[in-house]
């Protein structure tokens, strides 16, 4: 039996839940070891969505394939000895695993690929069990490859549409991702908010970038949080013109570290500037958006991020969603006039 920790680099953030269910369960069990059968329970929970309609689509109720994995867990052995083990079944999962995700350009295994190796080997246990329910090896085989390829398509098209340009991407956190991914919690009480600030986006020919003024802690940052889970999950309820909106959260504190050589944070907000304008569906998020005025104009350059973006928002290049507080508003943002008239309150 192989040690675990061979394994854990080798697999991406899906292919390491497979793992760690896989891990509880067999610890749950009392179970020092990682069977195949461990990870066909861990599959048909961590993806779930293909699991269960590879079942439907053999018209198998999906939770009858569960039990039987159930009732093999229930029947397996303790492997005595320190530390948790790969068998050498499951070792040779991986491996095919791995074959799978390299043949398809990757380096890491994703939960996809395990599945697809369980369900194109006709000794395997998954064939096993639905064997049993009377499907056979090459339907199995069929309907799961048709499946995989249908979701790995959807997740290609997923990963183009929130793939940010280089220097976003060194500087941004793509909102959107996060709210499709069901990482940002839902913004609940704030529809008002929301809406007033849809609104503001939308226009088309008065400033149309919106400042979010509040004291710490009341929520600022929640309220485009909301609009990036509308965008993403209630399109209906958002302004077509919004509809393929990408906000992007720019990390300021990243923009001026390193920044040393004279002309480096220029370069660099010119470049996010010009990212914009080539993708103009794209608006940014500026928290503590007081922190722009100054900044870098320690670094050697002829301008700071206020007069570069108050620049391209004057011509109406991009639209900065900002968030601060009332004081910080009036002591940065209010003192510069030009500024201060690109935002709407």
């Amino acid at each position: 039996m192989a040690d675990i920790d061979a394994y854990k680099d080798k697999f991406s953030e899906s292919g390491q839940r497979v793992l760690e269910v896989a891990l509880a369960e067999s610890r749950r069990r009392d179970q020092n070891y990682v069977a195949i059968e461990h990870i066909l329970h861990a599959l048909a929970n961590e993806e779930a969505e293909l699991f269960n309609s590879t079942m439907r689509d053999l018209a198998v109720d999906p939770r009858s394939v569960k039990l039987l994995i159930e009732k093999r867990l229930e029947a397996g052995r303790q492997h005595t000895g320190k530390g948790f083990k790969i068998a050498d079944e499951t070792t040779t999962l991986f491996k095919r695993s791995m074959d799978r995700a390299r043949s398809q350009g990757r380096r890491v295994i994703e939960g996809s690929d395990i599945f697809y190796v369980l369900s194109n080997d006709e000794r395997s246990l998954l064939n096993d069990v639905l064997q049993n329910l009377g499907v056979p090896a090459e339907e199995l085989a069929q309907t799961a490859r048709t499946r995989i390829r249908k979701i790995e398509k959807e997740e290609e098209r997923a990963r183009k549409k929130y793939e940010l340009p280089s220097y976003l991407k060194h500087f941004g956190v793509s909102l959107n991702k996060l709210a499709r991914q069901d990482k940002i919690p839902p913004t609940i009480g704030r529809e008002r908010e929301i809406l007033q600030m849809m609104e503001i986006l939308s226009h088309r020919e008065r400033s149309n970038s919106p400042m979010l003024v509040g004291e710490p802690g009341v929520g600022k940052t929640a309220v485009v949080e909301g609009l990036a889970r509308m965008i993403e999950l209630e399109p209906e309820k958002v302004p077509a013109r919004l509809r393929d909106a990408h906000i992007v959260q720019l990390q300021m504190g990243g923009l001026v570290a390193g920044t040393m050589l004279r002309g480096m944070f220029e370069e660099r907000i010119k470049g996010i500037i010009d990212e914009v304008k080539e993708k103009s569906h794209i608006i940014l998020f500026i928290d503590e958006a007081h922190t722009i005025i100054g900044a870098g104009a320690a670094m050697g350059t002829s301008s700071d991020a206020g007069n570069m973006f108050k620049s391209s928002l004057a011509r109406g290049e991009l639209r900065i969603i900002g968030a601060t507080t009332l004081t910080e508003y009036k002591e940065y943002i209010g003192e510069d006039e030009a500024l201060a008239r690109r935002f709407r309150l």
